[in-house]
């Protein structure tokens, strides 16, 4: 399984530029001293700074802050700007995207402290991930986001794996859904999921898929210890991800098969 490093450490390496079908994961943890989160409060939007002081904790506001600075760190490495020159947009549905921008795709999901971004040339891509906990009405849950063929794979294990395994399967749906931009709108319990088969037959239905959309290969990644997370790209999983740590504005990165 894909294991994303961990963001610390001496061995620091710039970033590099990515291939004709490259994808790249990285690991962002959401945890910083003031002065480095002011100083990436300046490089967000004005909208991204106005979202940031909605947030009623103020954990939540550092959290979002950190988040969105080092997205926008990332992918200004890659496209050769500065961070306050990317322009970035929405979705239909609320998916963050990059304007004018054909040829290089991301997605970015946060859990707890960390957060994970995905970064394609591919095509479009989707990740999910989730710090395992308990979860409150776990059988409500199953019932009503997992399809009759995957409820039996989580009800048959000790009590005390279930919310992971529930998680597994959470994080592969989020993640194809966000592929194609719709998220959870679309009923979850209609998209069914093999999670023992290869990327590209882990989806055994797709529910109510519309036409348009083309098929996507899922595979999963450990983003940090007590983890589970899910990737998903329009195409074809490359044989090789790079796997990535954001650390404060500086790159760590190496390969994983």
């Amino acid at each position: 399984m894909i294991r994303l490093p961990e963001a610390r450490g001496s061995r620091l390496a710039p970033l590099t530029g990515m291939s004709a079908e490259a994808l790249h994961l990285w690991s962002i943890p959401l945890r910083a001293g003031k002065s480095q989160v002011a100083q990436l409060r300046a490089v967000l939007s004005a909208s991204e700074r106005e979202k940031a002081d909605s947030f009623l904790l103020e954990a939540q506001t550092v959290r979002y802050t950190i988040c969105r600075g080092a997205v926008r760190q990332i992918l200004a490495e890659y496209l050769q700007l500065s961070p306050n020159q990317l322009a970035l947009t929405t979705g239909e549905f609320g998916k963050p995207l990059l304007e004018h921008r054909d040829s290089i795709w991301f997605n970015v999901s946060h859990s707890g402290d960390l957060a994970v971004l995905a970064v394609s040339t591919i095509g479009e891509v989707g990740v999910d991930i989730e710090q395992v906990r308990q979860i409150r009405g776990l059988s409500r849950m199953i019932d009503r986001c997992l399809a009759p063929y995957e409820r039996p794979e989580v009800l048959r294990l000790p009590s005390a794996e279930q919310d992971r395994q529930f998680l597994r399967y959470w994080t592969h749906k989020e993640a194809y859904l966000k592929t194609f931009g719709v998220g959870i709108r679309r009923p979850l319990e209609k998209l069914e999921i093999d999670l023992s088969a290869p990327p590209a037959r882990r989806v055994i239905d797709h529910g109510d898929r519309s036409a348009q959309e083309r098929s996507a290969s899922i595979t999963e990644f450990c983003p940090a210890e007590g983890y589970v997370g899910a990737i998903s790209v329009c195409g074809s999983i490359p044989a090789e991800i790079a796997a990535q740590a954001w650390v404060g504005g500086r790159f760590r990165a190496q390969r994983v098969g």
